[in-house]
């Protein structure tokens, strides 16, 4: 697993399923899991749901270990089916309905603010549109909690591309939870977390994201996928994204 501002080396051998085999996970996107042996269980993505879901969850996954957002571990896993597909680690001790424990006060919301802030961040950038409140992983950590991201199952160029603008639609998951959120423990978005992520997607070259695509299988992506998102990138159509969502974060638009 990469550290924050780095990039996944080649994962050239994926991880052997023993064993694999359907699961209600509750997404209609997610409805098996493998077993890695001593690597563990996985939640697995095909591209039976749609052709560029293993792409979207890979490259969303990296660009968050890059951006510094918290980020359930994944893999490429070779399934028993004999194909590659992406696969995000089975963490141990959800916290079920964490957003009621929240408003009840068993969970100390501010020990999760900043991660959920991050993750928030990140969300707009690569437009995901789903991030219920069951898609934030928040599980125990010293006396308090912490949340992780996972589920990029509508984000990215799912979306189509170029993507979307930059989404504050209130009947959107991701900002119906955000607002949600807000009604319950006031302006909570850190904004210093937040724009550091942004610098750090900002600070990622087409050299880096070349890097990030070449760290999946080839298969996941056609080479007329691969040289549109090279090409947004390189005519600073990211930069400007991240502008526009640093200035709605400073103007109070997307807060």
């Amino acid at each position: 697993m990469a550290l924050p501002g780095q990039v996944n080396v080649p994962q050239l051998v994926a991880l052997e399923a023993v064993w694999c085999g359907a699961a209600d996970f509750g997404s209609e996107d997610a409805t098996e899991g493998c077993f890695c042996g001593d690597a563990g269980g996985f939640v697995i993505k095909k591209a039976d749901a749609h052709a560029d879901l293993p792409h979207c969850e890979w490259f969303c996954s990296s660009l968050a270990q890059i951006a510094g957002v918290p980020q359930v571990p994944f893999s490429v896993i070779r399934h028993t089916d004999g194909n590659d597909w992406f696969g995000s680690s089975w963490m141990k001790g959800k916290t079920a309905d964490w957003w009621n424990l929240a408003v009840q006060g068993v969970i100390d919301f501010n020990s999760i603010a900043e991660d959920l802030s991050r993750i928030y961040v990140l969300d707009l950038f690569v437009h995901n549109v789903d991030r219920h409140a069951n898609n934030f992983m928040v599980v125990p950590d010293g006396n308090g909690h912490k949340a992780y991201s996972f589920d990029y199952s509508r984000s990215w160029i799912i979306n189509g591309f170029p993507l979307p603008d930059i989404m504050t639609d209130p009947s959107v998951a991701t900002i119906s939870v955000k607002n949600w959120l807000k009604a319950k423990f006031g302006d909570y978005i850190d904004i210093g977390a937040a724009n550091e992520v942004l610098d750090r997607i900002a600070a990622l070259d087409v050299q880096g994201v070349q890097r990030v695509l070449a760290t999946h299988p080839k298969v996941w992506l056609t080479q007329q996928q691969e040289d549109a998102i090279i090409d947004w990138w390189r005519k600073g159509m990211a930069s400007d994204r991240v502008a526009a969502i640093r200035d709605g974060l400073n103007d109070g638009t997307l807060i």
